[in-house]
């Protein structure tokens, strides 16, 4: 094809990035933007250029691909449909409410032969990469440890998340699935986990966690944590990754005034590698936020225009869900689980 055609399917807050990365891309076209608010559809392709809907099912005949930006509950009925129909499909995370729909998920994209893409877009930011390519890269030794913490205030709750149906998670899942996967990504798989967590301030709007700590051993050997919270009102730290090795250590952050830094540590002394300050104008969309998303879009109409497989692809992209359900089920028991024995008996039905 020359041109992918594309439905932007959810026009919510994070449709603003998947749009701005679309606009972006000159191998593209977004031909829809649907929505079952009329409104938001039509305020986002106006702002875009291009049609609007209310149904998703109506307009898959006239694109290429979907790009699913609704709530988790909506992501396996849409991607299954899409794929039913030979749509390759780019779904933004959680990748689903269980693992029995990642798996359909899966399964229904795999026998279309459509590519399936999970939006983990932290993979695809420049800072991310250059954070992998260290770690991966030999640079620092034998990586023993590693560290993650993300710190932000949820403010108000969206309608969808108070409802246990559409939402039965907290932020571990919700956004967690994030930075486990980038420990899996720079560290290695993850073996085994555990986490503790409460809900100390949203318990009355979300059924899961809103403030997690967990512990993860890698097959590696290495060990890692990752500690986050949806109600800290006044961050320390609003995101950071330490990976310590034998022959050195790495930490990307980002800071209080949006600015994200690298840093590495060695016999050589401190080295900083990448500096970011997304408040440049350069850096702004259209819809005046931080072009965060141009990478991970480019990165998925790329491999649907030139039939590669996707970095986060399904099988990838549900690795991050199986550790921390595995990791959530062990707080329910009081127990280290066993990643693989856990996946296995789900599909076991045990």
């Amino acid at each position: 094809m020359d041109k992918l055609r594309v439905a932007v399917i959810g026009c919510g807050n994070i449709s603003r990035a998947h749009l701005n990365g679309w606009l972006a891309y000159p191998r593209a076209e977004v031909v829809y933007c649907v929505d079952i608010d009329e409104p938001r559809a039509r305020e986002k392709a106006e702002t875009v250029g291009c049609r609007w809907h209310t149904d998703y099912r109506a307009v898959l005949d006239e694109v290429d691909a979907v790009d699913i930006c609704t709530p988790p509950h909506l992501h396996a009925e849409m991607t299954i449909e899409a794929a039913r129909r030979g749509k390759h499909v780019l779904c933004e995370k959680v990748m689903a409410l269980t693992l029995e729909e990642a798996e359909a998920m899966i399964q229904a994209t795999e026998e279309a032969g459509v590519v399936f893409m999970v939006a983990f877009v932290l993979r695809y930011r420049p800072e991310f990469q250059k954070l992998h390519q260290i770690c991966t890269s030999g640079r620092l030794g034998r990586i023993f440890q590693a560290y993650c913490q993300t710190s932000m205030f949820l403010g108000t709750v969206a309608p969808w998340r108070t409802d246990p149906e559409k939402f039965p998670m907290g932020a571990f899942l919700s956004h967690g699935c994030h930075y486990v996967d980038q420990l899996i990504w720079n560290i290695g798989r993850i073996t085994h986990a555990a986490v503790m967590s409460n809900n100390f301030t949203f318990g009355e709007c979300i059924v899961g966690d809103d403030t997690s700590v967990a512990i993860f051993r890698h097959l590696n050997g290495a060990v890692s944590a990752y500690v986050e919270s949806w109600a800290v009102r006044y961050p320390l730290t609003r995101l950071l990754f330490d990976a310590y090795g034998t022959e050195g250590s790495v930490r990307l952050q980002y800071h209080g005034d949006g600015t994200r830094t690298l840093d590495v540590w060695d016999a050589q002394g401190q080295e900083r590698v990448f500096t970011f300050d997304p408040r440049s104008q350069e850096h702004l969309d259209a819809f005046g936020g931080v072009k965060d998303m141009q990478g991970q879009i480019a990165h998925f109409a790329d491999c649907v225009l030139e039939g590669r497989q996707p970095l986060t692809h399904g099988r990838e992209g549900i690795k991050a869900m199986q550790v921390i359900l595995a990791a959530c089920w062990g707080e329910e028991t009081k127990r280290l689980v066993d990643v693989d024995a856990f996946v296995a008996a789900c599909k076991w039905g045990q």
